[in-house]
């Protein structure tokens, strides 16, 4: 009897062994093919230069492709869900390191992170009404990239767009106009729809068509200068779109504009009396360009 029983129990632990040192085999090759990024902002001007800051975040989503085959996004079970890249100055770090499997992937990617999408297709987003307070630009500014068909091994690039459009407020002083532009100038933007759906399988928005209006307040840039983030719409001439006040007078200005996705819509207004007038003579010159 004790014979047998030394006879079974050698193969069981010998069978322990053998699994413990396959696991390990398998954990060493999986370490060695963690996935790098390299993330590109959109393109950058002379005029505003911007770039990703430490700190900044995005979503990315994973899918992995099955034997030459290609596998749509999917709210869950991809490959990668909702991971958050945080940039810190250097690099772009995963909260948990991310490995390559065996196939080839699509990668998806959003700016600012989305901490809980519940759709992939008419996910709900807001613009920061108040774009001068700190953040409020950039937390409005949504930006998307897609890598399709990534080898395993490679280092994945994703170079992003933006998928809203921007507006743009010049004030140009005329031949008229006594003294400088005041330093209390403040611009809003009217009518204005804020929310929207984005697609991140089509890297598209969507504005809500039956949400409510609303006045964004420009980020200012300079006594001269405003911009916001606008979701793409159409402006209809009938209604206000830009309201500037400046010592204590509030002048609407109506103009019509199709703001589109990815483009930059520029307004010159440029004022003909001194500021301290009941009434300043205005005139608009609009101008449209690429903002990728």
């Amino acid at each position: 009897m004790n014979m047998n029983m030394k006879h079974i129990i050698l193969p069981a632990i010998t069978v322990l062994l053998l699994f413990s040192t396959a696991c390990e085999e398998i954990r060493t090759e999986t370490r060695s093919g963690m996935i790098q990024f390299t993330v590109n902002y959109p393109m950058q001007t002379k005029v505003t230069p911007s770039s990703f800051e430490t700190g900044d975040a995005i979503s990315l989503y994973a899918v992995e492709w099955q034997d030459g085959t290609q596998y749509p996004l999917q709210v869950g079970g991809n490959f990668v869900n909702n991971a958050q890249l945080t940039y810190d100055g250097i690099a772009w770090n995963a909260t948990k390191t991310i490995f390559w499997g065996t196939q080839p992937c699509d990668f998806y990617a959003l700016y600012p992170y989305q901490s809980s999408v519940g759709t992939v297709e008419n996910y709900p987003f807001t613009l920061v009404e108040d774009q001068n307070m700190v953040g409020g630009y950039e937390q409005s500014d949504l930006l998307y990239a897609y890598a399709e068909n990534v080898a395993v091994g490679s280092t994945v690039a994703l170079n992003f767009k933006h998928l809203m459009s921007k507006l743009v407020v010049i004030l140009v002083k005329g031949p008229e106009f006594d003294g400088d532009i005041p330093s209390d100038v403040v611009a809003h933007v009217y009518n204005t729809s804020t929310s929207c759906t984005v697609d991140w399988i089509k890297g598209s928005v969507e504005k809500e068509v039956f949400g409510a209006k609303s006045t964004l307040t420009m980020r200012k840039i300079s006594n001269d200068r405003f911009e916001a983030v606008i979701v793409p719409q159409n402006i209809e001439k009938r209604t206000p779109l830009i309201e500037l006040t400046m010592g204590g007078i509030a002048y609407l200005l109506e103009y019509s504009l199709s703001f589109r996705p990815g483009y930059v819509h520029t307004v010159t207004i440029t004022l003909n009396t001194s500021p301290d007038q009941e009434q300043i003579e205005i005139s608009i010159d609009p101008s449209t360009g690429n903002w990728n």
